[in-house]
């Protein structure tokens, strides 16, 4: 288990802002190691975990972006039934409530799985 600086972006929900805010930590060599963005609530945000920090944090505030920081805790699990589990229940049994979660394995890759939720799922599908 491990702290990592996380951001909490606010950014417009239409298309294109979360390419345009990846595609800006890219020109400047940010590795993105987790995110999440949530639209489907009101205030949705993007909640981003990238390297090196204060690169991403420059990126952020030459985009005129509002974000802050926060602190989170993250875990690695074996890829086995209950790790998860297990780990969240040490949690529990100690009063800790999750608040939410994001992350993704892929069997036999180095790769993360990244989900799209998207509003047209079959248009998406064609480009993608």
């Amino acid at each position: 288990m491990s702290r990592v600086n996380q951001l909490v972006i606010k950014a417009e929900h239409k298309p294109g802002a979360l390419a345009a805010i990846c595609s800006e930590m890219a020109k400047k060599a940010v590795n993105i190691t987790a995110i999440m963005a949530a639209y489907d609530q009101p205030g949705g945000r993007i909640r981003m975990v990238a390297m090196p920090h204060a690169a991403a944090c420059k990126v952020l505030q030459q985009m005129d972006l509002p974000y802050q920081e926060e602190t989170a805790v993250a875990i690695r699990v074996t890829d086995r039934p209950g790790a998860l589990g297990r780990a969240t229940r040490k949690l529990a049994d100690r009063g800790i409530n999750v608040l939410y979660a994001y992350g993704s394995i892929v069997k036999g890759t180095e790769r993360a799985l990244i989900i799209l939720g998207v509003e047209d799922v079959q248009k998406a599908e064609a480009f993608l």
